[in-house]
Parts: C-alpha cells; sequence; structure tokens
C-alpha cells in the first residue's frame, strides 16, 4: 500500500486544488525527461490523462502540452516557414494580410491546443457579419478650398493646364506643386467620392474571402498537426461557408460590336495595343505587362506568355507565372501581329528618342522609358478611357467593364463560336476545364442545345420535312 502511495505521488501530485500527472518521453538524443501536465480536478482524471499520454508515447504520437497561443504559432512558426521561395511572395503576402488582419484578432489568443471547430465557426460568422476594416482615407495634401476650386474651373471649361494656372495664382504657397496632372487627379478622386457611397464599417468579408481564411488555417493547423503541436485538426471538423456560396455570378462582357467599338475610340492611345493583345489573347493583366519581346515570334504568329509584373505590398515586381515556369505559348491572330508590328516600330523610335535614359528590359508594353507600367495604373487608364467613350457616345454607353472582363469577353466569344472548351480552356492557361465550365456557365446552355439538336437530326432525319 506504502509502495502504490509512493508510485501515485510520483506520477500523481496534488498542488493546490488540482492534480498534475509527470511521464518521461524521448529526448531525441537516447535518453528521456520529464514533462507534466496539471489542472486536473479530481486525481482520477489525471490518471486517465496520464494513461492516454504513455499510450500516445507508446505510439510516437503524443504531443506536449504547450501554452503555445494561434497568433503565436502562426505568425512566430508558420508564417516564417511558409516564406518565399516556399510559396510565392505574393501568395506569402496573402497569407500575412488575411492572418493579421482577420485570425490573430479573433482567435490569436486562444491556446493552440484548445482551439476547436467550434472557435473557427464563431470567428468564420464574425467575418461574414462585420469583418471588413474600414479602409483608411489618406489626409488630403491640399486644403478643402483648392480642391472645390479645382473642380469649378473644370466644370466652367478651364482645361487642365489653364486651371492649374489659375490655382497656382490663387493658391501660391502651393504653386511650386500644382501641374494639370495633379488638377487631373484632384478632379477624377473628387468624382470618386461623390460616386462612392459611404463606408460601412460594419460590412462582413464575402463567403469566398472567408473559405480563403478557412483554406489557410486548415492548411497551417494541418502543418500543427504534422509537427506534433495538436492531436487533431480543428479546421477538418469546422464549418466555413459552403463552395456554392461563393460562386460569382456571369462575368461582366462586351458584345464583339462593343469591343471592336471601344477599340476604334482607342486608336490614339499609346495602351491600345495592350488592351487589344489581352482582348484578342485572353491573357491575364499580369501577363500582358509582362510579355517581353523575346516570347515573339510576329512571323510564327505566336507568343509565350512566361512572366508577370504584379504588385506585392505595394510594391511592383516582376517574376515568372506560378503556374507554369516553362511558359504558356499561344497562337495569334493576324490582325494583333500588324498591331504588334507597328507598335514595335513606335517603340524603337521612342528608344532612340530616350537615348542612353531608355531601360530596354524587353517589355513589349511599357512606358517611353522602357519601364514596364505599373498593373494599378494601367487599370485606371482603361476605366479612364471608357469614361471617355461614354461621354462622347452618350446615346450608346458602353456597360462598365474591368480589364479583366476583356479576358471573360475573350473566352464568351469563343465559346459562343463553337470553339472547343478545352481549347478555351489552354488558352486561359486554367488548370482544367472543370474551372472554365464553372465561370462560363452562362454560355454551355445554348451550346447544349444545338448539340442535342444536331445528334437528334443525325438520329431521326428531318422528319418535318418528309411529313410534308
Amino acid at each position: 500500500m506504502s509502495s502504490q502511495r509512493s508510485g501515485r505521488r510520483t506520477n500523481i501530485r496534488k498542488r493546490g486544488s488540482t492534480y498534475t500527472y509527470y511521464v518521461h518521453v524521448p529526448d531525441g538524443r537516447g535518453g528521456y525527461r520529464q514533462i507534466s501536465r496539471g489542472g486536473f480536478k479530481t486525481q482520477r482524471e489525471a490518471e486517465v490523462a496520464r494513461a492516454d499520454a504513455l499510450h500516445a508515447i507508446s505510439k510516437g504520437t503524443y504531443v506536449k502540452p504547450e501554452r503555445l497561443t494561434v497568433g503565436e504559432f502562426l505568425l512566430d512558426e508558420w508564417l516564417p516557414s511558409k516564406a518565399p521561395p516556399v510559396i510565392a511572395e505574393s501568395t506569402f503576402a496573402s497569407y500575412r494580410q488575411k492572418i493579421t488582419n482577420h485570425v490573430v484578432p479573433g482567435i490569436g489568443g486562444i491556446p493552440l491546443q484548445q482551439l476547436s471547430p467550434v472557435d473557427l465557426n464563431r470567428l468564420y460568422r464574425e467575418l461574414l457579419e462585420g469583418g471588413r476594416r474600414p479602409s483608411h482615407v489618406p489626409a488630403r495634401r491640399y486644403p478643402d478650398p483648392l480642391y472645390a476650386r479645382a473642380v469649378e474651373l473644370r466644370f466652367d471649361g478651364h482645361t487642365f493646364d489653364a486651371a492649374a494656372q489659375v490655382l497656382r495664382t490663387e493658391f501660391p504657397d502651393h504653386a511650386a506643386s500644382i501641374t494639370r496632372h495633379v488638377v487631373s487627379s484632384i478632379c477624377r478622386r473628387t468624382k470618386e467620392r461623390e460616386a462612392a457611397e459611404p463606408p460601412s464599417h460594419e460590412a462582413g468579408l464575402s463567403p469566398a474571402s472567408v473559405r480563403y481564411v478557412h483554406s489557410i488555417l486548415h492548411t497551417a493547423l494541418k502543418d500543427a498537426l504534422r509537427w506534433n503541436r495538436i492531436v487533431r485538426n480543428p479546421a477538418d471538423a469546422a464549418a466555413p461557408p459552403p463552395e456554392s456560396s461563393t460562386k460569382g455570378g456571369k462575368p461582366d462582357t462586351w458584345t464583339a460590336e462593343q469591343l471592336r467599338d471601344f477599340l476604334d475610340f482607342t486608336q490614339e492611345s499609346r495602351y491600345l495595343a495592350a488592351w487589344l493583345f489581352i482582348a484578342t489573347s485572353g491573357c491575364r493583366r499580369g501577363e500582358c505587362l509582362g510579355l517581353d519581346w523575346d516570347g515573339i515570334d510576329l512571323d510564327g504568329a505566336t507568343a509565350t506568355l512566361s512572366r508577370q509584373v504584379t504588385v506585392v505590398d505595394s510594391r511592383m515586381c516582376v517574376k515568372d507565372l506560378p503556374k507554369t515556369k516553362r511558359g504558356h505559348m499561344i497562337v495569334l491572330d493576324p490582325t494583333t501581329v500588324a498591331v504588334l508590328r507597328s507598335w514595335r516600330a513606335t517603340q524603337n523610335e521612342e528608344r532612340l528618342l530616350a537615348g542612353a535614359g531608355y531601360r530596354n528590359d524587353g517589355f513589349v508594353f511599357c512606358k517611353p522609358d522602357g519601364t514596364p507600367y505599373h498593373p494599378d495604373r494601367f487599370s485606371r487608364e482603361f476605366d479612364r478611357k471608357q469614361d471617355q467613350f461614354n461621354r462622347a457616345r452618350a446615346g450608346e454607353p458602353l456597360p462598365r467593364l474591368t480589364l479583366h472582363g476583356l479576358r471573360h469577353t475573350w473566352a464568351t466569344l469563343a465559346l459562343q463560336a463553337g470553339i472547343d472548351i478545352k481549347i478555351v480552356s489552354d488558352r486561359l492557361n486554367h488548370s482544367s476545364t472543370h474551372i472554365t465550365r464553372e465561370i462560363y456557365t452562362h454560355v454551355t446552355p445554348p451550346m447544349r442545345s444545338d448539340a442535342a439538336d444536331r445528334v437528334a437530326n443525325e438520329i431521326f432525319g428531318n422528319r418535318e420535312a418528309d411529313n410534308a
């Protein structure tokens, strides 16, 4: 009896009002080290837990009790393990942003080993209902009267140059920095502010964004399980928004006639060749901006997309395509080839004019000094040109379209023309035709109906004609 009590004092001890168990685990160097876990209300609970721990040790699945929190694990251990080049820089930045802004504020203080599916479900619900952080509105650079005066001058018919001259006279303290570009920016931003709805601080994240948070957490907790930090992955039993709730509606596109009208309208724009290339190739914005002349074969009418220009943490960078390091070759149509030939001649003239100041990195679409376009600026120019088109043709305005809508337009026109979806999917560089079908379901029903009629005609023939 005394021996049993002595054993219990060694393995199970009462500390204050709770009980603690002690076990020995391999230290990885051929020896053992003692670890403990406490907080059990009764001696029996401690004994059962110790027996479970001994069983796990014998199977090599024991997880050491730790006070490490979810936030500490994600920020101090998991994210550093995923830093580039393990994953792409843009993906890493996205993970860090989601974890910092949405995960840590919600569940970062929970001990990692105590995280439950209920905790994750609560986080997902909170993000859906009010997870969007209010956007930061930068302080205005100029006094409010200057902004109002700039808009007034433009409304009265002054050009940007004339308005800038007046503003420099009326606001001498800011004269050195007021240019026509500043006036243009002031007017555009004022218009955007007036058109925008007041920001809602309670707006929630979209189901797709919450599923993305879940995906990040599931991967991180899977690694925690693999690293013997937790016994089970609570994300396996969590309930994020269903995939069906993330399906977008019909992509916004233009008709062939609308696209043709827009391209005709932009004949004098230096961005015409780039916009036309996206519209006729179906490539992404970053792929277009990353295109280099070494990847263009005008005689063979092909283009190889092998890199992209993107923005990571507000910094523009050029990198290889994430899905294929070997490049993605597409065939070009005669009109696009002709436009590219003309654009190359223009670019050669700009290179001669710039002389030693030209940065020859081989970009097909770039500024007059050879440096690449900033992706956001490139998209804004597309938006501005649509505004100009709709002001000039107020009777027949174009539906509002994002730059990415040119890619959707190409895919939609291709499928409507009866091009096999495998060819369309390959052109878009989708990983599978399933993705293509999911995005362009609005196009496929008429194609299925046409196929049904054609097969039925093969089976039954034209019976109406026979009966006539």
